[in-house]
């Protein structure tokens, strides 16, 4: 297997160009044999609810993302979003042939699992996650196991030649020994790929985000809290780069994506995903920002409900063309 050598989008740093209208939303006409998981026990399935949310009991401390039914959506809107980014590929590494053991590491949902080994009948692909939010029943070649991605892994050395993380930036405090973990379980010449987002900054390219907008609030108050949390949200595109070398990774290839969120752009792609992205922001201000600024950042319930609905109405105002950064990064460990 080799990684694809051609960018799906180029890592495009021309500006995004608004088109003449805000509101079009540019939104087109958007079981196989199966087996059953582990049973879990009580203690595992405990949540807790606050701000109107719910939230796993053993997750606190670790990640701050609710559980609930309206954050399964997301995730799952979500995972279509990056389908659309990358052009219907689940991954950006190419190979030729199904991998035989995969790990798919945040897996949330468990949907990306599942479309992977769908994909690749030939491959065991394992989901880890701390909430159990996965599907009972799942293809015979897909498996979901409970853990904690910083804690040390039971997996045998050299064992994976894939290894999937997206958007788990938000649950890993210490990343050096996160990759190395990786890198210790991954097979010689095997594969991993990093998917993570801007946590620290929004940008916009025409001017048209106010110095005092609400969406530069929330996000140096997210980004605080997170801090206060123990998380990193500072890490760019260089740092993930720097630190899978550091693991030992080598080949390193590094795609950057402008992700409009609204309706905004003009060109047709841009505004699709804008709006899907837009969509997803419906819920995501709240799932990220919530629980982070009220328990790490010191604001009241109504003061964070309150920022996070006037991020809400600029999104569907569509006035303030902001976007922010997903990166993508594939990498080899040497044979």
């Amino acid at each position: 297997m080799a990684p694809n050598t051609q960018p799906v989008l180029a890592n495009n740093t021309a500006p995004i160009e608004a088109k003449d209208s805000s509101h079009d939303s540019g939104v087109e006409d958007i079981e196989s044999t199966v087996s059953s998981t582990q049973s879990l026990t009580d203690s595992i399935r405990e949540h807790v609810y606050e701000n109107g949310r719910r939230y796993h009991r053993k997750s606190q401390g670790k990640y701050a993302l609710p559980s609930d039914e309206t954050e399964q959506d997301r995730l799952d809107l979500s995972h279509a979003y990056y389908l659309e980014m990358l052009d219907g590929k689940l991954s950006l590494a190419a190979f030729n042939k199904d991998p035989a053991n995969v790990l798919d590491c945040g897996t949330g949902t468990g949907i990306w699992a599942l479309e992977f080994g769908d994909e690749h009948p030939g491959s065991k692909v394992v989901g880890i996650d701390l909430a159990p939010i996965q599907p009972d029943w799942v293809a015979p070649n897909v498996y979901f196991e409970l853990d904690d991605l910083e804690k040390e892994w039971t997996f045998p050395e050299d064992h994976f030649d894939y290894i999937h993380s997206r958007n788990v930036g938000a649950g890993i405090k210490n990343w050096e020994r996160y990759l190395r973990q990786m890198y210790k379980h991954c097979k010689p010449g095997g594969y991993v790929e990093l998917s993570e987002h801007s946590y620290h900054n929004l940008y916009c390219d025409d001017g048209s985000m106010s110095d005092d907008s609400p969406f530069l609030l929330y996000i140096r108050t997210v980004s605080q809290s997170l801090e206060k949390m123990g998380m990193n949200p500072n890490l760019v595109l260089s740092d993930y780069k720097r630190l899978l070398a550091d693991a030992g990774f080598v080949d390193i290839e590094a795609h950057n994506f402008k992700c409009p969120v609204g309706p905004w752009p003009r060109e047709k792609k841009q505004r699709r995903l804008g709006a899907i992205l837009g969509e997803i922001s419906r819920t995501g201000f709240e799932a990220y920002g919530k629980a982070v600024m009220t328990n790490y950042g010191s604001l009241t319930e109504e003061q964070a409900t309150e920022m996070i609905k006037e991020c809400v109405k600029l999104v569907d105002k569509g006035t303030q063309h902001m976007y922010g950064q997903q990166w993508c990064l594939v990498a080899r460990k040497p044979e």
